[in-house]
Parts: C-alpha cells; structure tokens; sequence
C-alpha cells in the first residue's frame, strides 16, 4: 500500500476541500456568455467611422466638409488621421508633411451623379497649423505646372487637381478624369473654413510680404537652406518684372522681434567669415544693409518690425517711396 502524502485527506484527516462551484452556477455562467457576445457585436454594429473627427482650432475637421455642392454629394465616410497614423494614408511621404507643420487631416470622397462606379474626386483637407506652413505645402506640391485660380488667398489648377490655402488649412482635390469643375467644391469649402476658422487661425497675404516692386512673375516657398545658407529658412520668395524689363527677385522672412536679432547676428557673423562686406544705410528712417557678395553680386536686406525684406538687387533711390509705405505693414 502506497505511503499517504501530506495533501492526501487520508493523512491529515481533514474533509475533502471544495474546489469547484455548484453546478448551477457553472450553468448559469456558461449561458450568459452567448447572450454577452451578442450585445457585444450590436454595439460593434453601431460604430460610425464619421465621429472619429480630430480636432482643429476647436473644429471638427469633417465640419467644413459640405455634403452637397450643386451636383457632387459627398460620401458618408470620412476618413481622418493624426500625426500617429498619417503614414496610413500617405505612406513614404508622411515624414515631409510631419516636418512641414501637419497636425491633422480629413479625406473625403465626392461624386457626381454619373459616377456610380467610384468616387467622381477625393479631397484632402491638411490642417498645417500655421498659415506659412500651409502656403508652403501648396507650392512644393503643385510645382510648376498649376494655373492660377480664384479660391482661398493662394490656389492653383491643372488637369486632374486643385489646390489652396485658406489661413493654416491646405485643401487638395483630385478628380479621375480630366477637366472636372472642381472650382464650385473648392470654393464651398472655402467658405466653410472662413466662417467656422475664425479670425485667431490668422491669413497668409502674400501681398502684405513685400512691396510693389513690379508685376509679379513668379512666388515659390523654400523650407530650408535659402541660397545655401543654413540661417535662412522657411523664405517666401518673389520675382518682379519691372516697366523697364529687369526681373528682380526679392525674399522674405516673418519672425518675432527677437528672433529676427538672433538672424541678424547669424548672418553677419557668415558673412564676416567669408570675407563679405555687410554695411549699414539709413533711407527715410529705415535700416538697409548692403551685401557686396562676391556669389551673388551687391544686394540688400531690410530689417523690420517682424520680418526682413531681402532684394538681390543693388540699392535703388527710386525704392524710397514703395518702402516707406511697406515698411509700416512688413
């Protein structure tokens, strides 16, 4: 006969332990489980993808998104994404909208009644947090190829697509055939981010940037490395073709009082390594600095309240009055 143990009820002479519950119970629990499952899925059923809206300035995103302009109607489903999951949409390109300023995004399918297969045009509404930001994102992704077109303070057509800025939102649409009137979607959504932004998202006016130094030819964004220098960046630059026929070019640079000294001292202080003569004028109580660049011939820089006037170009007395009526709004 085998030798009791010490947890054999034989050796410590102790009742049998009640390890299970009544059966009952473990019936009961059993049957429960289906009936929660199923309430489970009825609730899973319920999800609206269009409430996981992120928020802008305050702002659903999808709240400036109308669902219907004259012929297009807008699919129920909006789809969003955040800094987390942007790469979902825009896989291999996310970094460059991370870096330009995104904070959120909005994408939402529009057709016209003759489309039944698919989507007549998808729309991509950015917010990129700052009006700077979102005039940037326009130019380096309409390149050169865009048509000026009357929507938001910048926008710009080609065959299949539009794009624009209104304060710090970019809006892009893209047809699936040539030649679609994007322009009344556009500009129904323009409207809808003027009245429900308010004015604290702020306005990127180009033309409050710079003077009237001519007809405007050409205005790119460059994020980074202005002309190779690595203190000049995010610079709005200009062309201007005068009466005469001399394009000049001219750049521009926003930033607080502070920032704009901290610029100064940057630029100086390159110049002086590189052996470049930076000299100081005064013209009608306004400060020029004079570059003699050796890369890029004489030009100047203006300082003022909040930004700095760059024109590649040598002075001109004739400059006098267009400057000193910019001056006070630069």
């Amino acid at each position: 006969m085998a030798r009791p143990t010490a947890t054999d009820p034989a050796a410590t002479g102790l009742p049998p332990a009640r390890h299970a519950a009544p059966v009952v119970v473990r019936l009961l629990l059993l049957a429960l489980l289906p009936l929660l499952a199923a309430v489970l899925y009825e609730r899973g059923q319920q999800y609206d993808p269009t409430l996981l809206n992120f928020k802008s300035a305050g702002h659903p995103l999808t709240t400036f998104l109308p669902k219907q302009v004259e012929n297009w109607r807008r699919e129920e489903a909006v789809r969003s994404f955040d800094k987390a999951n942007l790469y979902e949409y825009v896989d291999g390109h996310a970094e460059y909208f991370l870096s330009a300023g995104f904070r959120a995004l909005a994408v939402a399918e529009y057709r016209l009644p003759t489309d039944t297969q698919q989507p007549s045009a998808v729309l991509d509404l950015y917010d990129m947090g700052e009006p700077l930001n979102a005039f940037g994102t326009l130019m380096d992704e309409i390149g050169t190829n865009g048509q000026p077109v009357a929507v938001g303070e910048a926008g710009f057509q080609n065959r299949r697509g539009l794009g624009f800025i209104s304060g710090p939102y970019y809006v892009k649409l893209a047809a699936f055939a040539d030649d679609l009137p994007l322009l009344a979607v556009a500009q129904a959504v323009e409207r809808a981010l003027h009245q429900g932004a308010g004015p604290s998202t702020g306005k990127l006016s180009l033309d409050g940037l710079f003077p009237d130094l001519g007809t405007v030819v050409a205005t790119r964004f460059i994020k980074e490395n202005y002309h190779g220098w690595n203190f000049l960046q995010r610079v709005v630059e200009r062309s201007f073709k005068r009466a005469d026929g001399v394009v000049i070019q001219a750049f521009s640079v926003t930033g607080t009082p502070e920032q704009m000294a901290t610029l100064e001292q940057a630029m100086v202080a390159f110049f002086r390594q590189e052996g470049t003569a930076v000299t100081e004028r005064r013209e009608e109580g306004m400060r020029i600095l004079q570059i003699a660049d050796r890369y890029e011939g004489d030009w100047i820089v203006v300082p003022l309240a909040r930004g700095w006037l760059g024109i590649f170009h040598p002075w001109e007395d004739a400059w006098k009055i267009p400057l000193k009526a910019f001056a006070p709004h630069g």
